[in-house]
């Protein structure tokens, strides 16, 4: 969750995740507070989301409790707690108001981004993973050298271009 900053120093700490510090291990949140000093405050810093929607939306619940008041945007990093804070914000009158990024897919999301509850959701390309996880494990059997890192694409879904072919293709596989 992230919440404007201006008058008090900035605090880059974490988010909601199935693992606290799982995003601030990989260094996405030190890329976040990489904005301009005292703009962002990160005010989730060992939060768990849990396995489902509703461990998802306790979790949400707590937070938007002890912060709500305070908070402009919110990026959740998987789909149960991007589902859990989608469900909290709409009990709470809130879903809209507050601008929300999720990540993953699931075809419940789409309404909520028709209504503006959801101004997007960043998802990966499952053909691509599939694809490419089988073409390295592959290399890698045959003693061929592989990348460290491999990226198997992702892209932000936004009601601008949901109906985009490239779009399409990724949240409704063939």
């Amino acid at each position: 969750m992230v919440r404007e900053a201006r008058r008090s120093p900035r605090r880059c700490s974490g988010g909601i995740a199935r693992r606290p510090n799982y995003w601030q291990q990989r260094g996405s949140i030190r890329a976040i507070c990489g904005s301009p000093p005292g703009w962002v405050a990160l005010i989730s810093s060992d939060e768990s989301a849990g396995p489902t929607r509703d461990t998802g939306k306790r979790a949400s619940e707590n937070l938007l409790n002890r912060y709500g008041n305070d908070i402009q945007g919110v990026f959740c990093v998987n789909e149960s707690s991007t589902h859990g804070m989608l469900l909290a914000l709409q009990d709470i009158g809130k879903a809209g108001a507050i601008t929300f990024v999720g990540f993953d897919y699931s075809a419940s999301f789409l309404e909520p981004l028709r209504k503006g509850e959801l101004k997007g959701f960043v998802v990966q390309n499952p053909v691509n993973m599939g694809y490419l996880s089988v073409k390295t494990m592959v290399a890698h059997l045959k003693k061929q050298p592989v990348p460290a890192t491999v990226d198997t694409g992702v892209e932000m879904v936004t009601l601008e271009n949901l109906q985009d072919p490239t779009i399409q293709a990724v949240i409704n596989p063939k």
